[in-house]
């Protein structure tokens, strides 16, 4: 599995949030124009804690009439800008009578948030499955949330980008919908929609497999669909008919933006602000629409200033002159004085993603309107050009901090200027989740290095073979390779070979073949669902092992079956239904053994076991940590480690290729599977492989594999497979066994990788390699504890990945098998919190965890006694 650490996504998202300001408007000349005087109103704070709003009366007579007020931002990246945005909210609300926040995010989830918000659901959670995290993450915007509400702020979004969690139920939403009115089109293929829009939720492209006309084939289908369904003799049919056709028109204009432009792919260097334009003219589509629905609703814009501005064409900058905003369009659209545009300013201080010391302000020169007003040496000032400066030539700093000069009143209204501003504030829960070094005390799971995901490399007999480690490295150990077959002399795929006794071994690849590496001589017991288990002796000599597995044969004369099995999806459904009575729902703890091991060709580079605490919060639900991988997660405590071989910590530039995919990161699939949530059960191939009785319990083996392999129906990014097995308990339909397999999409991931081979761009930084082939396993047993709760007791991921670096063009062949013991603990207690850096300093990282013979000599190893000698260090 592909991830992008916290970092890195949020840097990429911030480029294609705000494409405008990332790429940064070319500085126009250098000459200055005058301010001059330009009358300004002093402020004491804007700080969303001060209730009373008297100082900011006069803004009654600014706005006057308007019925939309855009509230723009230099860049995302100024914390105490959102905070003084928040307090202009509920003045809005609370003394002009503003109805509605709409967000710079996406129609369909802030649509989505809104009705549930409406039922009574909770704010919070809605907005943050709804809102572009470089706002709800931030401690700043969460001064807004308890503005909205049933008796508060309704909200909107306007962008035709997908923005949150939220965004998974869009295809089905739509499907439920025409459904509902018996109006769906059998012909209309909702997996091939599904694919497309998860793609650009995940990428911010347009899927390069798919052609763009298909997509627009399908989405016409549903035109005298939506047209059938507006007519209905329910007016909620009738306004919910009316949204979806205006949501589907918003997606078709992402999709062929997408396909024209492929924003991910753009540099500082080939991006133009008119890039940008059909993305604004259709968030000026999406906000008209709201108001024409809603004639009643007075708005409150919030997003970035570059896309609210008004006629930029007049500033002396040649790149805008074919910049076409939407606030100009909205303004054009509605009566003369309904549109009132405020953007802001800055004297000094540094901007940047949250959570950063961000870069620093560009101090202003001589004669541009910041100077002037830093000589007001007032903290917060407000500057009306509507009223004290129309047609007046100044130069500002207001788009990207880049200085732009013209008649600014064409352009907004009035600046809110601040003396300083830092960058936001990550809320507190998001400490846990800052990227933190492999070897750090508190490392974050989800923030582990992240892999190119492994696979095994093909044969020349067309076998994939799984070697764990390479005999030739480890003193005393030699690899015995096999093949585990049934009785008809099929292979038999993914069965676990194991050291009898010892619970350590290795999975068969899906022709049945394996690896291990062993001290000599040794009992291997093999065993598959559905399958009795057989203990074999390994050979002494080369010659590859053959194992036969018999099907399991159960003592039958001893059930009574009472009626025939339920289907696979009743299967499932009932599975999902009983996860809150069979596993824990609450903050839970684990301590953690794990042994792991990573090779190169045969080459054994890394091998390590640690001793940790692992916390898992309540509701966690992504392999990958939800939307851009900003979802809290997991987070594990490292007491102590044992380094083996190779260095105290593996280089991140190795991980980054080699680490043991989703399973490398993730403890407890039943928790946070994507197979496990209601709404994608839709999203999945079942097959019932057989009903087994074993004494008087009733098991059934499920197969399961997405239909589409995306970030909805696998958690992670980039798979192009996800499948497996279910054992489930028919009493209480507890899954005892998890089988799954990834497979990376390497026919996506090295095209993306080679169109940006060479380019001066953070996506030529991610994919610096293409691969051949790559695979994950993971294995998951589940036992029951004295709480009848059922808890992870063992996982086994094993991965290999195939291919070659680009820029040196040096091959590599990584395998990495990681195997897991949890031991519940009582108490889960409070999430290990990383260390926060002074401001301006760059991360602390916690100190190294020592080897400490004294522990490790007498420590009672669950998977039994490793084959490397314990006191090597």
């Amino acid at each position: 599995m592909f991830n992008l650490n916290l970092d890195q996504k949020m840097k990429w998202f911030c480029r294609l949030l705000l494409w405008v300001g990332s790429v940064g408007i070319m500085p126009a000349a250098r000459a200055q124009v005058a301010a001059g005087e330009v009358p300004a109103h002093r402020l004491r704070s804007l700080s969303p804690a001060d209730t009373t709003f008297a100082e900011l009366e006069f803004l009654r007579s600014e706005i006057g009439g308007a019925r939309v007020v855009f509230l723009g931002e230099p860049t995302h990246g100024e914390g105490n800008v959102l905070a003084a945005k928040a307090r202009l909210v509920a003045y809005l609300q609370q003394r002009l009578g503003f109805t509605t926040l709409a967000m710079e995010s996406g129609f369909f989830e802030l649509n989505k948030a809104q009705r549930e918000i409406a039922a009574g659901k909770s704010v919070a959670k809605n907005l943050r499955s709804s809102i572009f995290p470089v706002w709800m993450r931030t401690q700043e915007f969460q001064a807004v949330v308890p503005l909205v509400g049933p008796d508060g702020l309704r909200v909107t979004g306007f962008d035709p980008q997908l923005s949150g969690d939220y965004s998974d139920d869009l295809v089905d939403d739509l499907e439920d919908f025409l459904d509902e009115g018996k109006a769906s089109d059998k012909t209309l293929n909702f997996d091939l929609l599904d694919d497309a829009v998860a793609f650009m939720a995940e990428h911010y492209a347009f899927p390069p497999t798919q052609p763009l006309a298909a997509f627009e084939a399908e989405l016409a289908k549903t035109e005298p669909l939506l047209r059938r369904a507006a007519a209905a003799a329910s007016p909620a049919r009738r306004a919910e008919a009316a949204f979806w056709q205006q949501c589907v028109r918003s997606l078709l204009a992402l999709a062929r933006d997408y396909a024209a432009h492929d924003p991910g792919a753009k540099t500082a260097a080939t991006f133009v602000a008119a890039d940008s334009n059909p993305r604004d003219a259709q968030m000026a589509d999406n906000l008209l629409w709201y108001l024409r629905q809603h004639p009643a609703e007075k708005v409150i814009c919030w997003g970035a200033l570059p896309h609210f501005a008004g006629r930029v064409s007049v500033l002396n900058s040649e790149e805008l002159r074919s910049f076409q905003p939407m606030g100009q369009a909205v303004r054009a659209a509605l009566p003369a004085g309904q549109v009132y545009i405020l953007g802001t300013l800055a004297g000094g201080g540094s901007h940047g993603l949250p959570g950063t010391a961000g870069v620093p302000v560009p101090p202003p020169a001589p004669g541009t309107l910041e100077a002037s007003l830093l000589a007001l040496d007032s903290p917060v000032a407000f500057v009306s050009l509507r009223h004290d400066a129309p047609g007046r030539q100044l130069t500002t700093y207001a788009f990207d901090y880049q200085p732009l000069a013209g008649p600014w009143s064409e352009v907004v209204d009035g600046f809110l200027f601040l003396r300083e501003v830092e960058p936001p504030h990550l809320v507190p829960a998001d400490s846990t989740t800052a990227a933190a070094p492999a070897d750090s005390a508190a490392v974050p799971v989800a923030a582990l290095p992240l892999p190119g995901s492994l696979n095994p490399v093909p044969s020349r007999t067309g076998a994939t073979v799984r070697r764990v480690v390479a005999a030739a490295d480890v003193s005393g150990l030699r690899t015995v390779r096999g093949v585990v077959l049934d009785q008809r002399r099929a292979p038999v795929p993914y069965a676990s070979v194991e050291l009898a006794g010892q619970g350590r071994g290795t999975v068969a690849d899906a022709n049945g073949r394996f690896a291990l590496a062993l001290p000599g001589p040794t009992s291997l017991l093999v065993s598959s669902l559905g399958y009795n288990a057989a203990t074999v002796q390994s050979p002494r000599g080369t010659e590859e092992l053959t194992v036969v597995l018999t099907p399991a044969n159960y003592a039958l004369d001893e059930v009574r079956v009472a009626s025939a099995p339920p289907d696979p999806p009743t299967i499932l459904k009932n599975i999902i239904k009983s996860i809150p009575t069979n596993y824990v729902q609450q903050d839970y703890a684990s301590e953690v053994y794990e042994h792991r091991r990573l090779s190169n060709f045969d080459t054994l580079r890394y091998e390590a076991e640690t001793v940790s605490r692992v916390w898992v919060p309540a509701g966690y639900r992504h392999f990958a940590g939800g939307f851009l991988m900003l979802e809290g997660g997991p987070t594990r405590q490292v007491e102590q480690r044992h380094v083996l071989v190779g260095a105290a910590s593996l280089p991140r530039s190795s991980v980054a290729e080699a680490i043991a995919g989703p399973a490398g990161s993730v403890v407890d699939p039943m928790r946070i599977s994507p197979l496990f949530e209601d709404r994608n059960r839709r999203k999945f191939t079942l097959k019932l492989d057989s009903v087994r009785q074993r004494g008087a319990e009733t098991l059934y083996v499920l197969s399961f594999a997405a239909k589409n392999a995306n970030h909805r129906s696998t958690g992670a990014y980039l798979e192009g497979v996800y499948q497996g097995k279910l054992l489930v308990r028919q009493r209480d339909y507890a899954v005892l066994r998890y089988e799954a397999l990834w497979q990376l999409d390497t026919a996506y991931y090295n095209g993306v990788a080679r169109k940006n081979y060479l380019k001066n761009s953070l996506v030529a930084q991610l994919y610096r390699q293409v691969f051949t082939a790559t695979r994950t396993t993971h294995v998951v047993d589940y036992t029951q504890g004295a709480d009848n709760r059922y808890y992870a007791r063992r996982s086994l991921a094993q991965s290999a990945s195939a291919g070659r670096v680009l820029k040196t063009g040096q091959p590599f062949y990584y395998q990495s098998q990681s195997e897991l013991f949890f031991k519940p603990l009582p108490d889960a207690g409070p999430a290990p919190v990383a260390p926060k850096p002074l401001k301006g300093s760059p991360p602390v990282s916690p100190p190294p965890v020592p080897y400490r013979p004294e522990f490790w000599n007498g420590y009672q190893r669950p998977g039994g006694a490793l084959a490397t000698p314990v006191g090597q260090p």
